[in-house]
C-alpha cells in the first residue's frame, strides 16, 4: 500500500510540472521494438461501465494502447489505423484495448462515444477508464507519460489541469499474456503491425 502511495504521490508530482517531459519520437516519428517479460495485470472499466481484467482476454493476441478522448492529434490517428487493424482481423483470437490517461473527463459514457465516432466494433475492441487511483498504477507499469498543465490559487490547490503532452506507445501481448512488441509513435506502420500479429496468430 505504501509503495502505490508512493507512486502516486510521484505521479501526481510530475503532472503538474510545467516543463515538459522527455518524450521519445514526439515527432510522430514511428518505431518497433521487440519486448518481453509478462505483460502487467490490471483491472478496469470499460465503456458500458463494466469491470474488465487484462487477463479476461488471455488466450487472445492484444493489442493495447492509451488515449484521451479530448486528443486532437496523435490519438486520433492511432486510433483511425487501429480500426483498420481491427478490419482485417475481426475473424481472429485478437482483441484491442485502448485506456483513457484522462479519467477526469473520459467516464464510460465519454469513451463509448469516442468509440462510436471511429465505428469501432466493441466485440473485440474495450475502451477502458477508471479513477485516478486505478489509472495510475497503469501508467506507471506500461511506462506512459503524461504532461499536464494547469493552474493553482495563491495556497497552491489546483483549480485546472489539461494534458498538454503524452507518449504514444503501444503493446502487442501474445496469447500466453507476454509483451512481444512496443511501437512508439503515431504515425502507425499498419502493415508492419498487421503483420506482427499475423505470427503471434500463427503460434500455437
Amino acid at each position: 500500500m505504501y509503495s502505490r502511495m508512493k507512486r502516486f504521490a510521484v505521479w501526481i508530482a510530475l503532472l503538474f510540472s510545467f516543463p515538459l517531459l522527455a518524450h521519445a519520437h514526439t515527432d510522430g516519428r514511428w518505431v518497433r521494438q521487440e519486448a518481453s517479460g509478462a505483460a502487467p495485470n490490471f483491472t478496469l472499466t470499460n465503456q458500458d461501465g463494466q469491470k474488465v481484467s487484462l487477463r479476461d482476454l488471455r488466450g487472445k493476441v492484444i493489442v493495447v494502447n492509451f488515449i484521451f478522448t479530448h486528443c486532437e492529434t496523435g490519438c486520433l490517428i492511432s486510433t483511425a489505423k487501429l480500426k483498420d487493424v481491427q478490419n482485417a482481423f475481426m475473424d481472429k483470437p485478437f482483441h484491442l484495448v485502448s485506456i483513457s490517461f484522462d479519467p477526469a473527463h473520459d467516464t464510460p459514457a465519454a469513451m463509448k462515444e469516442y468509440a462510436k465516432r471511429f465505428r469501432a466494433d466493441l466485440a473485440n475492441w474495450t475502451f477502458l477508464t477508471g479513477t485516478p487511483e486505478e489509472i495510475e498504477p497503469v501508467l506507471f507499469d506500461y511506462k506512459i507519460e503524461v504532461n499536464r498543465g494547469g493552474k493553482k490559487d495563491a495556497t497552491g490547490a489546483i483549480l485546472t489541469s489539461s494534458i498538454v503532452d503524452h507518449g504514444m506507445k503501444s503493446y502487442v501481448i501474445d496469447r500466453a499474456g507476454t509483451k512481444r512488441f512496443e511501437y512508439w509513435g503515431q504515425d502507425f506502420d499498419t502493415k508492419v503491425v498487421m503483420k506482427d500479429l499475423a505470427k503471434l496468430l500463427s503460434e500455437q
